[in-house]
């Protein structure tokens, strides 16, 4: 089987990147072959760097619906509106990552979606939910040397103003390594005027397999504080990443769901605030660190590229 991918964004960083990566690692696990497409004015029959060792063409939405293969719109961002909504009428899939994209979408009426978390079910109850795909490293483990980092993108829905004030709270050698692409909007007019001390474009890693898990695999803890509005639950790709470098994910307690995978205590510690954050941060947890890890690496195996490959090939078949 073959299906083209349709990756409708402008943003070169996060999820929904990372995710379209191990994506293509699942599918081709299963015996499927994807291509990938970004959607232009005109097309190219070179390929350019998508980033973690991914290419793609960029193809005119006149050639795209000439395509005969399955097609899966992996990403689709508020500037792409009509390019989805095109492709979507013409019989493609589409992969909603959080309810913010609805007002985004077109009228969803032909079903053919895909969810990546379970609470996507109770705003799109004919869709299929199929979790986020993931490929362990297996990389040997190296020992710790500090205390917590964040690899979150810099953005409003991360709420990294938390960290900046944990870090106001905590010692120099406690204090949070941030880290990840920077919404320079948001830093600008949300961070740098209360935040003297942070200096923006300073924190981003490359957009390989390994730059993410390298800054994890150093530290005991991973911090997210993301929320979403009408979103929470599942798995994001810092948390499966943190689970697969050995580090504990720290995440805004507003994101628990109840029976879902993210569960307090057990794969994950939460907080509600800078203050709550700091003080578990100045806490002794190693002891209950190879606790945490166990039920992270047990969560992963629901991600295993197999297992994700295997649910979107049942998916794609129906098409």
């Amino acid at each position: 089987m073959h299906v083209d991918l349709f990756y409708l964004s402008p943003n070169p960083y996060g999820g929904w990147v990372t995710y379209t990566a191990h994506l293509i690692t699942a599918l081709e696990k299963v015996g499927i072959s994807p291509t990938l497409y970004k959607i232009r004015d005109r097309s190219e029959k070179t390929k350019r760097d998508f980033g973690y060792g991914i290419k793609y063409q960029n193809i005119s939405l006149e050639d795209a619906l000439q395509l005969k293969n399955k097609k899966l719109i992996v990403a689709a961002a508020k500037n792409f509106k009509e390019q989805t909504e095109t492709l979507y009428n013409q019989g493609a899939a589409l992969v909603v990552h959080d309810p913010t994209e609805l007002k985004n979408l077109p009228d969803l009426k032909h079903g053919r979606i895909i969810v990546i978390r379970k609470i996507g079910l109770s705003y799109l109850p004919n869709a299929t939910f199929i979790r986020h795909p993931y490929e362990r490293k297996n990389l040997p483990p190296v020992e710790k040397y500090r205390k917590a980092v964040s690899v979150s993108r810099i953005d409003f829905d991360k709420h990294t103003e938390v960290l900046l004030d944990a870090n106001r709270l905590l010692p120099d050698h406690l204090k949070i390594g941030i880290y990840g692409f920077e919404n320079r909007i948001y830093t600008r007019f949300k961070i740098v005027p209360h935040y003297p001390e942070w200096e923006q474009s300073k924190v981003a890693y490359p957009r390989h397999t390994n730059a993410a898990y390298a800054i994890l695999q150093g530290a005991e803890f991973m911090v997210d504080m993301s929320i979403i509005k009408g979103d929470g639950g599942g798995t994001q790709y810092t948390t499966l990443e943190a689970w697969d470098a050995g580090c504990v994910p720290i995440i805004q307690k507003q994101w628990i769901m109840p029976d879902d995978d993210m569960r307090d205590k057990i794969n994950c510690l939460t907080v509600n605030s800078a203050e709550e954050l700091a003080e578990l941060l100045q806490t002794d947890n190693k002891k209950f660190l190879d606790f945490y890890n166990g039920y992270g690496y047990q969560q992963l195996t629901l991600h295993a590229p197999e297992i994700i490959g295997t649910h979107y090939k049942a998916f794609l078949t129906q098409l």
